[in-house]
């Protein structure tokens, strides 16, 4: 039987109000209730000096909503009404940790007044930080107080100061690169208000709950997927205070069976807001990536995410520029559309990694509309291997960041160039065969929606390995002679390969003979 907002309200009736006089309904103390899958979100409003000693009565409320037949899970949230007219959160509401209230107290103090970057109407004036001098010192570069997810090993964080620079097509393409380049990839829509990443993946339907009470994640493209896009209509606006924005994208991140996941992307909204000092103060996130375009305006907004970042304690990984440039496919003409090597110059100035120039294009805009992402369907294409490169590039600034730098190997092609000799440093050399090298090359391991839609390739029994280009530090592109340069082998790939080579062949084979394929 589905849950309505009128046996919700019903259930509230019965908790008393703050001074034990009416009830929460009655007295107007409760927020729009939002109902989907079966699941209940709403806030309480409180006096902000109550907040701590009114926490009971957020439990009370939440337990018996809790407790209504086909309830899965409810979130309820105090909101703090302050002087100024806003809301900050509290009760449940999980503290700073003492890097934020260090970097709020090298800014001039706790409050702060904030829009997010995208138009949707809402801001939010927060009460002050506990004191500076109450928080223990932490040491520029020492470890994070914050807790990981289980399972997932980095969290990478794609921002934007800005919105209508791209970078949510950006975000969904650098993870398929993450994943071409032969990774365990995942990708968090944290964008509340406009949820992208279920049209860009072509996803549709519900989540379903599974053990634990958790969700599990969509598929899409090999990528396990959540978004606030798969609980609400595309057409439906979610009006929510900054406290159940919070909550919803907590429970997005911790209520999810990612299972195991080598990185995590984080879809952030635009701008400088609630959902970026929760990433900050909540997960310990291992870099954030900044996306803009070339001109002086999206660059100001750009700036302004990345000395958040800093100010925080998050590592840069570095800046992309979308919409670079523009090749007129009639003319083959060059236009700077946007202006072009902006973003190039504030890495620079600004001492970040440049990661790389993504030029505007119609494929990819099309592709990004109809659910097909670049790198995913179009793999060969100067696009895919622009995001892969992209993605390589990030991945080395990763291993940079932790302390973890891959130290190039020494490759060399065997005499017949039938496959290459490989040896990292205080490791054993081991051999790929080109045919191995060549048939699970990034820009072919590509996955589907389900293995039968995986891209196999056959017939490269006698390929031969034609020439190395070292790309930066951290890979290198191998040019087959039956014509093949795009896969870009990262160190980390190499390694990978290395380790379980026995087992992949093992299942290329099994692959070839499903499909009916030939090696030779």
């Amino acid at each position: 039987m589905a849950i309505t907002k009128e046996q919700v309200l019903a259930e509230l009736r019965r908790i008393k109000g703050p001074d034990m006089q009416g009830n929460l309904v009655d007295l107007g103390l409760v927020s729009e209730i939002l109902i989907k899958d079966g699941r209940v979100y709403f806030s309480i409003t409180v006096a902000p000096d109550r907040a701590t000693e009114l926490e009971p009565l957020r439990q009370a409320a939440e337990k018996v909503v809790k407790d209504i037949d086909g309830v899965q899970g409810a979130t309820v949230v105090l909101t703090a009404d302050s002087p100024g007219g806003g809301a900050r959160p509290s009760g449940a509401q999980v503290p700073e940790s003492a890097r934020v209230q260090q970097a709020r107290a090298r800014t001039g103090g706790g409050g702060h007044d904030h829009a997010h970057g995208h138009d949707h109407g809402h801001t939010h004036d927060h009460g002050h930080a506990p004191s500076p001098s109450a928080a223990p010192q932490v040491r520029a570069g020492g470890a994070r107080p914050s807790v990981g997810v289980p399972g997932i090993t980095h969290l990478v964080a794609v921002a934007s100061g800005k919105g209508g620079v791209g970078k949510s097509t950006t975000a969904v393409n650098l993870a398929l690169g993450f994943q071409a380049n032969g990774l365990r990839v995942g990708i968090l829509d944290a964008d509340i208000y406009g949820p992208s990443q279920p049209r860009l993946l072509g996803l549709s339907g519900r989540p379903e709950v599974g053990p634990g009470n958790k969700l599990q994640p969509m598929i899409g493209y090999g990528l396990k997927a959540m978004s606030m896009g798969f609980m609400v209509d595309e057409a439906t606006p979610v009006i929510w205070r900054g406290p159940m924005v919070v909550q919803a994208l907590t429970q997005m991140l911790r209520e999810v069976a990612w299972g195991e996941l080598d990185v995590l992307v984080i879809d952030m909204p635009p701008g400088t807001g609630d959902v970026q000092l929760t990433m900050a103060q909540q997960v310990p996130l291992s870099g954030a990536i900044i996306v803009s375009t070339p001109q002086d305006l999206a660059l100001i907004d750009a700036r302004k995410g990345l000395n958040m970042f800093r100010k925080t304690d998050i590592p840069v990984l570095g800046i992309i520029e979308n919409m670079s440039y523009f090749i007129c496919s009639k003319c083959g003409e060059r236009h700077e559309i946007f202006g072009h090597g902006g973003a190039q110059n504030e890495a620079g100035k600004l001492g970040v990694p440049f990661l790389g120039a993504v030029p505007l294009d119609m494929e990819v805009r099309l592709r990004s509309d109809s659910g097909q992402p670049i790198v995913a369907t179009l793999p060969e294409s100067a696009h895919a291997q622009i995001y892969r490169e992209i993605a390589a590039r990030a991945w080395a600034e990763i291993a940079v960041a932790q302390g973890m730098r891959v130290e190039p190997p020494r490759i060399e092609p065997t005499p017949a160039r039938d496959g290459l000799r490989i040896t990292f440093d205080a490791v054993d050399p081991f051999e790929l065969s080109a045919e191995m090298l060549r048939v699970m090359s990034p820009s072919a391991e590509v996955q589907g929606h389900s293995p039968d839609q995986r891209v196999t390739v056959g017939k490269k029994r006698n390929v031969k390995i034609k020439d190395l280009q070292p790309v930066g530090n951290y890979a290198v592109r191998i040019a087959f002679d039956d014509g093949h340069d795009t896969g870009l082998f990262t160190w980390s790939y190499l390694q990978l390969l290395g380790h379980e080579k026995e087992a992949r062949w093992a299942a290329y084979l099994r692959d070839v003979e499903k499909k009916g394929l030939s090696r030779g």
